[in-house]
């Protein structure tokens, strides 16, 4: 039997009905983790400086309509529809830290709505309460809702899509499977790896087919098969797979402009991630657990509650029902691995947060199974004023809390999100202090002056759309020497250097020079080898070079 598939007859019912008796608590089941995401990423938003990501989002948003519809053409055309409503969103409420990453703090609030209510209809109101909060406590989650980049956005569609692929295997009418296809394809325009929360939906498909299963509508709390097993003709198993495959292909088709963009673009931005081995898979090395709950005790303690939905259910059923969560979980991440094997690797954890859902529900599952267990033990009788199912649970919802404490305070110091690897820290994911750097230009520089930044790797650590924007409106701003065209100019996230740099330096005694620390020994082998050569035959000079988290200041003389 598919528990999903069918219901009792008596929690068939209107939605008017269904909504007339619903009692408070199961309002309070999305209710309460809303609240919590809310708080959660609302504190300290503004206090993690910009990180290179970000610099990029707002080099792309801050520009004209016309000039951000060129730059799509060039690179991150997958990031377009979150470009074009960030803008509109910065010419209302500016550009700080803060306004930037509001926005993505209300979509990762509305997924946490969201799960709850998957949570909700796979085992009640208690599971659907306990999904949404530990979603909440994870620390990658409120990481994510305080960063400007469409991660949230992601998730949000990709729990949306779930939810209303349940919907739809409910009551398998075209109507439901179309608002499933664009739902997907949001969660594509948003990230396109995020198309991949298809792969969990097919897999309980595919379970449905195989058991022979059929859909008999309902709305709330799971149920068990009807009486002498009476089948809704539009549920059989062979309708569903039809539909489903129609409706994911559907919402595939949606994105595929946008996927031919993207790899037409490809060399500047997905797909080029190192090609994933087996180990990586399971986070045996890679980091793949710890980066994608941004908790090394949080990530144990969420897989060990999964793991208990899959032992402590109390009847097939509800094993069935703890596989299709760990299902969401686990079957996108084997489907962004299979498609790294090939010719171009996604693998990069942030693109795969939208998983977190699925854990989240498996671990509310969890949390569920082990309170029917324990609802008669000393200490839920101890348990005051909670019924012992909920007191039980509220414990494991704290412990979940409080083993993210320490990373739940370290994502928000001020060079955290530079640590995009977070705890993990490779060479390319350590500490830079943008701002401090841009502090030290403000405060010494003199008119004439001009300014060099390091723009190797394709300008990957956005060193001058830092000082660009730290260094907005401040007075005697260094003018950028060697340079042809500027971002904007470019069409790009890159600006063109001078093929000859003699040509841009004339009359200029001092010039600053930017970098990133670990990226270059001295501020001259910082620049490309045509730059340094001419400023070395010029008798340019270091005067001081201050160094800060993660980058240097230089001041050159002649």
């Amino acid at each position: 039997m598919n528990p999903l598939t069918a219901r009792r007859a008596s929690a068939v019912a209107a939605p008017e009905e269904a909504a007339a008796r619903r009692p408070v608590t199961a309002y309070l089941t999305w209710i309460l983790p809303t609240v919590v995401t809310a708080a959660l990423g609302l504190y300290e938003v503004g206090v993690p400086q910009l990180w290179r990501d970000e610099l990029a989002t707002w080099s792309a948003a801050t520009r004209t309509l016309p000039q951000l519809w060129a730059m799509l053409h060039n690179i991150d055309a997958v990031l377009g529809f979150y470009y074009f409503g960030l803008h509109g969103w910065m010419a209302v409420f500016g550009d700080s830290p803060t306004a930037m990453r509001i926005p993505s703090v209300i979509a990762m609030t509305a997924t946490a709505s969201v799960v709850a209510l998957i949570g909700r209809r796979l085992g009640g109101n208690l599971t659907g309460l306990a999904s949404g909060l530990v979603f909440a406590l994870i620390p990658s989650v409120s990481r994510y809702a305080q960063e400007a980049r469409p991660y949230a956005f992601a998730m949000f569609f990709a729990a949306l899509a779930t939810l209303m692929f349940l919907r739809a295997m409910e009551r398998p009418a075209w109507s439901r499977w179309a608002i499933y296809a664009v739902v997907v394809a949001a969660a594509g325009a948003a990230n396109l790896i995020a198309v991949t929360v298809v792969a969990g939906h097919l897999a309980i498909v595919l379970w449905d087919f195989c058991q022979r299963t059929v859909r008999v509508g309902g709305d709330g709390d799971g149920g068990k098969a009807l009486p002498g097993g009476r089948l809704d003709p539009q549920g059989t198993p062979l309708l569903l797979m039809r539909r489903f495959l129609i409706a994911a292909v559907a919402g595939g088709l949606l994105v595929t402009p946008l996927v031919i963009a993207g790899h037409t673009q490809q060399g500047w931005q997905i797909g080029q991630q190192v090609e994933p081995h087996v180990a990586q898979l399971f986070g045996i090395s890679g980091g793949l657990w710890q980066e994608l709950f941004a908790s090394i005790p949080v990530a144990a303690l969420v897989i060990l509650l999964s793991i208990a939905a899959l032992v402590a259910g109390a009847d097939a059923r509800q094993r069935v029902i703890a596989g299709y969560a760990i299902a969401f979980a686990i079957a996108p991440v084997i489907a962004v691995w299979f498609i790294s094997r090939g010719p171009w690797s996604y693998w990069t954890f942030r693109y795969m947060l939208f998983s977190l859902t699925g854990w989240a529900v498996a671990a509310g599952l969890g949390i569920t199974y082990l309170t029917e267990r324990a609802k008669a033990t000393r200490l839920a009788r101890l348990s005051g004023v909670l019924s012992p199912r909920y007191a039980v649970a509220a414990i494991a919802v704290v412990l979940v809390g409080l083993a993210g404490v320490h990373d739940q305070l370290a994502i928000r110091r001020n060079v955290a999100h530079n640590l995009w690897a977070y705890p993990s820290q490779p060479p390319n994911g350590t500490a830079v202090d943008y701002r401090a750097a841009a502090r030290i230009v403000a405060e010494r520089a003199r008119p004439g002056d001009a300014i060099a930044y390091q723009l190797s790797d394709q300008n990957h650590y956005q060193v001058d759309t830092s000082l660009n924007y730290y260094l907005n409106g401040v007075k005697n701003r260094p003018a950028p020497v060697f340079q042809a065209q500027s971002q904007i100019q470019a069409e790009s996230l890159q600006p063109v250097q001078c093929v000859d740099p003699s040509a841009c330096i004339s009359g200029t005694p001092r010039i600053w020079v930017v970098y990133v620390t670990h990226l270059a020994g001295d501020p001259f082998s910082a620049l490309p080898g045509n730059e340094e050569a001419l400023l070395q035959v010029l008798g340019y000079y270091t005067v001081t070079q201050w160094q800060e988290n993660g980058i240097t200041v230089a001041l050159l003389n002649v």
